[in-house]
Formats: C-alpha cells, sequence, structure tokens
C-alpha cells in the first residue's frame, strides 16, 4: 500500500515540462526514432540558449519521421514547435512549416484562416488534455502567433509552390 501511495506521489510532482512531452518517450521505444534525444534536448531550453543547442534541437526535430496523417502530423509536432518558437522565434523559417503543411493538405490557404484554425487546435486539445502543450507553448500560440501574418503566408507560399512544382 505504501509503495502505490508513493507511486501516486511521483505522479503528481511530475513537471509540466514531463507531463506534456514525456509521450516523445513513449514514440522513442515505438519506433519513432531521435524522440527522445529531442525530449533531452527541449527539457535544456531556456531563454539563454547559445547557438549549438538550438542548432542541435533544429537538426534533431528534422531528422524525425513521423509517419501518420495529416492530422496527427499536426498534432504529433504543435507542442513541440511551439515550445521552441516561444524560446527560440528566429527559428520561425525554419520550422513553423510543421505546423502550416499539414493544416495546407487539409485544405487551409488562407493565413487568418490558418491561424484561427492552429488557435482553435489549441483549445481543442487543451479540453482533451491540460498538459497537451507548455504554458510557453500556450503563450506563443495566443501572444506571438497572431503576429506573425508574413510569416505564415510565406509557408502556405512555400506549399502552394512545393505542390506546383
Amino acid at each position: 500500500m505504501i509503495k502505490w501511495i508513493n507511486s501516486l506521489n511521483i505522479f503528481k510532482s511530475k513537471s509540466e515540462f514531463d507531463k506534456t512531452f514525456e509521450i516523445l518517450l513513449r514514440y522513442e521505444k515505438s519506433g519513432v526514432e531521435g524522440s527522445k534525444r529531442l525530449y533531452n534536448l527541449l527539457k535544456l531550453l531556456n531563454n539563454e540558449n547559445d547557438n549549438e543547442l538550438i542548432d542541435e534541437l533544429i537538426k534533431t526535430l528534422n531528422k524525425i519521421s513521423f509517419s501518420s496523417n495529416t492530422n496527427d502530423w499536426f498534432y504529433f509536432y504543435f507542442p513541440i514547435v511551439s515550445h521552441i518558437l516561444y524560446f527560440v522565434p528566429n527559428k520561425q523559417s525554419e520550422i513553423l512549416g510543421y505546423l502550416v503543411g499539414s493544416n495546407f493538405a487539409n485544405g487551409i490557404d488562407k493565413t487568418d484562416k490558418m491561424i484561427e484554425i492552429i488557435q482553435g487546435a489549441m483549445k481543442f486539445k487543451l479540453k482533451e488534455n491540460q498538459n497537451y502543450l507548455t504554458s510557453e507553448g500556450k503563450q506563443w500560440i495566443a501572444n506571438t502567433l497572431p503576429l506573425l501574418s508574413n510569416e505564415v503566408k510565406r509557408e502556405i507560399d512555400k506549399c502552394i509552390e512545393e505542390l506546383n512544382a
């Protein structure tokens, strides 16, 4: 009985970060290589990162091969990308496409609608699981994403270009 109570206390003491990203550890076990490495790099992310850490984080993110439908793809990358962009906003041109591309594939090709869809997805997922996003990711989606019309449009234009190529 005491063991069971102690294990309950361990669960309660998990950080917000762990509750949001522990799924990366499960994905590693199910064959999504690099998920654990990404988890460890995300854990180091803060407001005082050096370029080496950031470069390794983006490189690891880009190496992950998460195969699924467009919705699952979006929901896999959503907490990761929003968390990273909160701390490293200058990487928008490298990783914002993870959020835009899958929604473009679902027929969203207008900038304002894209931002609305992403914000709506946040509300939807948080109703299902309050730990789906970190507080930093939530802040980025609520406060920064609406200011990125030009960047979102650029990503939509990239998708259109690739489609027409």
